[in-house]
């Protein structure tokens, strides 16, 4: 394992703009072994084009015919959904399912093959969009609907709304949530997220992604306390706030930060109409 001057390094070395091409074996030796994949910056905000995507219809009519064959879906960031809608919504129930940053076709698929009646929302960046739009054309998906803004958004209300670890890479989430929660009829659900508390005034902190060197990314890692207290002034309460079993890393190269309790969540919440 290695000691807090090593961590202090690898925090440093790899916010230097050529570290993303050092070699594999350095990152390796560096990351891997050590189960390190952030690292926290200086930024204040996320970088512009900061999620650059590679979709291609061709990707996603792959998954559409492992999805035939299968039936099983290619990633989830939460295994649980389909028994929460199961819960508040039987086979016939006709509802609006909100998903913000869905980018595989197939996570479509399944839930719509369960609930034949829903409306299924889906919003990302303009190039998977218009991905899933050409889809929808071609396979005549109709219950599939895709939204390309904000504004959009707006001209519909939502029973569910899933989050499927991307909030945290939305550089103005808070602006999101705030058109977002009013809109949410009943429940909202946040997967994969990374939280933190801390004694001082600091809501978010801006990290650097290191298991898809040399592709960039970078994230928000919240505030829990912060985020959680936005949902209940728009009268959301928390149905159950729990540690995400499906990814483990190092938080060693945060020491250095006055936080405490970083962690991988998923929180369900419930909006309070009475």
């Amino acid at each position: 394992m290695l000691n807090k001057n090593k961590f202090s390094y690898i925090v440093k070395l790899y916010n230097l703009p050529f570290s993303n091409n050092l070699p594999g074996f350095i990152r390796k030796l560096l990351l891997k072994k050590n189960k390190i994949t952030f690292i926290p910056t200086k930024l204040k905000r996320l970088p512009v084009n900061n999620y650059p995507t590679n979709d291609t219809i061709e990707y996603q009519e792959t998954l559409i015919r492992s999805y035939e064959n299968t039936h099983s879906i290619s990633f989830n960031s939460y295994f649980n959904l389909k028994k929460i809608l199961r819960k508040n919504y039987n086979i016939n129930s006709n509802f609006n399912f909100l998903d913000y940053g869905g980018d595989k076709i197939d996570f479509y698929l399944d839930i719509s093959r369960e609930f034949k009646n829903i409306n299924y929302f889906l919003i990302n960046q303009k190039k998977i969009n218009d991905n899933f739009k050409n889809l929808k054309d071609k396979y005549d998906y109709k219950n599939l609907n895709i939204i390309y803004d904000l504004s959009e958004i707006k001209k519909f209300k939502y029973d569910f709304v899933f989050f499927g670890s991307t909030l945290q890479y939305l550089d103005d989430y808070q602006n999101t949530l705030s058109v977002i929660l009013p809109l949410t009829k009943k429940f909202i659900l946040f997967s994969a997220t990374h939280f933190f508390k801390c004694k001082q005034s600091l809501n978010k902190i801006v990290v650097k992604q290191l298991n898809y060197l040399p592709k960039e990314y970078y994230l928000y890692f919240l505030n829990l306390d912060d985020f959680t207290n936005i949902l209940r002034s728009h009268n959301f309460i928390e149905n159950f706030n729990s540690t995400n079993e499906n990814f483990s890393t190092n938080y060693d190269t945060f020491k250095n930060l006055d936080l405490d309790k970083i962690s991988y969540r998923d929180l369900f919440f419930l909006k309070n109409t009475s």
